[in-house]
């Protein structure tokens, strides 16, 4: 048995640093909830909270939750620490529902008993008119920029995390979470997702100097709501992330927005999705087919971890 599916992830950020950040994500589309010690947001679409800050020192990543089954749960606490993990005390400000655990480098995961929930609603179909298919007819295809709503993102798709090792952190997530990889490229990236059905990528790791996140990855309705939210935070935040674009592994859309600290929210819509782990063949793609399969290059520090500096410890 696995995890079943990605609930939150949680950062710790300096707490005098909650009014930008909450003016952050309030503008990236999300609700934004907060009670002096956990700040909370929320998509539009799942009633839950699919993203957290606590507050430190400073910022860096604090924990990923996953859901599980019951038995689930009860095999992943069996197999963590025979695989190099520890089963750890629950942190301050969150719940000791389920089971806390931390992957042979530090990174911290809680595993919970729980359902995915209902599935989104059902939207509009995306459609395109290509040579020979006239699938949209009669009418354009998007309001005028100044006219269209709000545009909010639908769920949490997948995180991507620094790793100092990354065969070792894909083989923890595999032997003690139950996730199997879906595609890497060479020692730079890994892709992973859950058994039973999930979109190409849940969690998926670059290699790195130490543990840190480095984005979050949110599901917006179309490629055009992907081009026109970041547009809007380009507006207010600056244009210095990256996008827009389409993956070459997982061939999702995407457009990435740098938060206030040098890590990254991602946009995308179209991901791949993996019905049966055991008919998926990963590949080892090379490097320069690794990212973008169109779009402009990515930043020059994309895949610099901010979080990491040397002889301090993390939280």
């Amino acid at each position: 048995m696995s995890v079943s599916f990605l609930k939150h992830v949680a950062l710790q950020v300096p707490q005098d640093e909650w009014a930008k950040a909450t003016e952050f994500y309030r503008d990236f589309g999300f609700e934004v909830r907060g009670n002096g010690s956990l700040l909370s947001m929320r998509c539009f679409g799942p009633q839950q909270d699919c993203f957290h800050l606590v507050p430190g020192e400073r910022k860096c990543l604090h924990h990923i939750e996953m859901g599980a089954t019951e038995e689930g749960l009860e095999e992943i606490r069996s197999r963590v620490e025979g695989c190099g993990g520890l089963l750890i005390p629950v942190p301050e400000y969150f719940s000791d529902e389920g089971l806390w655990l931390a992957d042979p480098h530090g990174a911290k995961f809680h595993i919970v008993v729980a359902d995915k929930g209902p599935a989104l609603p059902i939207e509009d179909e995306f459609k395109v008119n290509s040579p020979g298919h006239y699938n949209r007819v009669g009418k354009g295809a998007l309001l005028p920029k100044s006219t269209s709503p709000a545009l909010k993102p639908r769920r949490l798709g997948h995180v991507m995390m620094f790793t100092p090792d990354l065969d070792r952190t894909v083989e923890f997530l595999d032997a003690a979470l139950g996730m199997r990889l879906s595609d890497r490229a060479q020692q730079a990236v890994a892709f992973l997702h859950c058994q039973g059905g999930s979109d190409h990528h849940v969690i998926a790791l670059v290699q790195s100097d130490a543990v840190g996140f480095h984005h979050a990855s949110f599901q917006m309705g179309t490629p055009d709501e992907v081009g026109l939210a970041a547009g809007r935070m380009a507006q207010k935040w600056g244009d210095n992330g990256w996008g827009f674009g389409r993956h070459a592994i997982g061939t999702n859309f995407f457009h990435y927005v740098r938060d206030p600290w040098n890590s990254y929210m991602e946009f995308y819509s179209d991901i791949d999705y993996i019905e049966d782990s055991d008919s998926w063949t990963a590949q080892n793609w090379p490097l320069e087919d690794s990212l973008q399969a169109w779009g402009p290059n990515p930043p020059a520090d994309f895949t610099h971890n901010y979080e990491f500096k040397k002889n301090v410890g993390f939280a």
